[in-house]
């Protein structure tokens, strides 16, 4: 019998075995350069490029990539226009649109690529995937409900973004001092005191750890790849490097340890200099080079430090002075120059657990659109067949 896992219970019956080819026709998309500017989206494998005033197709219709990004399909149902890059589709009568969109993202597209280089489809390959389509009653309940999800992962990624968009319009008035908080008897604290970091921290450099003593377990790494622009480290599985190397106790670092990038591989500089404070999921961890190790004294709060670091200012001093052309660096003599107006250290208590208070909404979010995204793909392996 062919039937999915998961069904709507007022359906039964078999649903009808077919390929692709029949039930969508794979057209291909055009040059636009020519054309004039307009209000009609030209879209690639990355989005919208630009809007002309002249459109390839209007309706409903799947846009497939043919060279690049292959594997993120687009549903829409407008007037458009796609590049050559991109393929777009005419929709046959016996299948919905939706249906078919939802259809295609459970598709392995990579695994069509017959490229060596950059990614690509060919119609061929398209035409003959796998497809079994019920009804179009049936069709047209099953991608109802899965928009439904859709629209709620959305909304779920909407408001993350407006929760990381307030957090930093409010670091930026915490620490240009439009807002002020007060002490807990109301009274107002005192003036800001203009400080040098260098006078306020110890540093401790990373060390060359040697990729002869790479291996798929012993001690963790800590590299580039597990900084991000959020403050939180990031450690998967593929990009997570362990060492057997021994090294001296001063590289180990530990949950609640303040770090900083001093190297960047890419042309945006987007996470040189950028701080991350250890959590206790990510555990011990060593000080790899071109990182390194921020040790606060007693007139500075760490978490407050770790905002800071954050902030636009200390990015562009970072990035203003970065070294190099492929790689840039960054240095511990620019780190430390980096002057600052500093609060006492009760008033830098309440910015930290504010601005902490804001990330711990935005993870809650955050946590909330993956459980709804892994919840999504295991709707789409049941509902098709």
């Amino acid at each position: 019998m062919t039937a999915p896992k998961l069904r709507f219970k007022e359906f039964d019956g078999d649903w009808i075995n077919l390929k692709y080819k029949d039930v969508l026709t794979i057209k291909y998309g055009k040059d636009h350069k020519l054309l004039n500017d307009g209000d009609i989206p030209v879209y690639g494998t990355g989005g919208v490029m630009r809007y002309v005033d002249q459109y390839l197709y209007n309706g409903e219709s799947i846009l497939i990539g043919r060279k690049g990004t292959i594997d993120q399909p687009k549903y829409v149902n407008e007037k458009f226009w796609t590049v050559d890059t991109l393929f777009y589709s005419q929709i046959k009568e016996n299948s919905t649109p939706l249906f078919l969109y939802q259809h295609a993202l459970q598709i392995n597209w990579l695994g069509l690529n017959e490229a060596t280089g950059v990614p690509s489809l060919n119609t061929t390959s398209i035409n003959n995937v796998d497809i079994a389509i019920p009804s179009k009653e049936e069709q047209t309940k099953i991608a109802t409900f899965l928009s439904a999800v859709d629209k709620k992962i959305s909304q779920l990624s909407q408001k993350h973004e407006l929760l990381s968009q307030y957090k930093q319009g409010m670091m930026q008035k915490l620490f240009s001092q439009q807002i002020r908080f007060k002490a807990d008897d109301g009274s107002e604290f005192g003036e800001w005191e203009h400080v040098k970091l260098e006078n306020l921290v110890d540093l401790i450099s990373g060390f060359a750890f040697k990729s002869d003593f790479f291996a798929e377990d012993g001690n963790k790494l800590i590299t580039p790849k597990n900084f991000t622009t959020t403050g939180k480290a990031n450690f998967t599985r593929t990009n997570t490097k362990w060492t057997t190397e021994i090294s001296d106790e001063k590289y180990i670092c530990s949950p609640n340890d303040l770090l900083v990038l001093l190297t960047d591989l890419t042309q945006s500089c987007e996470l040189l200099g950028k701080p991350i404070l250890l959590s206790q999921g990510d555990g011990n961890v060593l000080l790899n080079q071109r990182i390194v190790k921020i040790i606060p004294n007693k007139k500075l709060e760490k978490t407050f430090l770790l905002y800071l670091l954050l902030t636009d200012d200390f990015h562009e001093l970072i990035v203003s002075t970065a070294s190099g052309t492929t790689v840039k660096h960054s240095s511990n003599k620019v780190l430390q120059s980096f002057n600052f107006y500093l609060p006492c250290l009760e008033e830098q208590t309440k910015i930290a657990n504010f601005l902490s208070a804001i990330d711990q909404k935005i993870e809650v979010v955050a946590q909330q659109i993956e459980q709804a995204k892994t919840w999504k793909k295991g709707l789409l392996q049941q509902m098709f067949v």
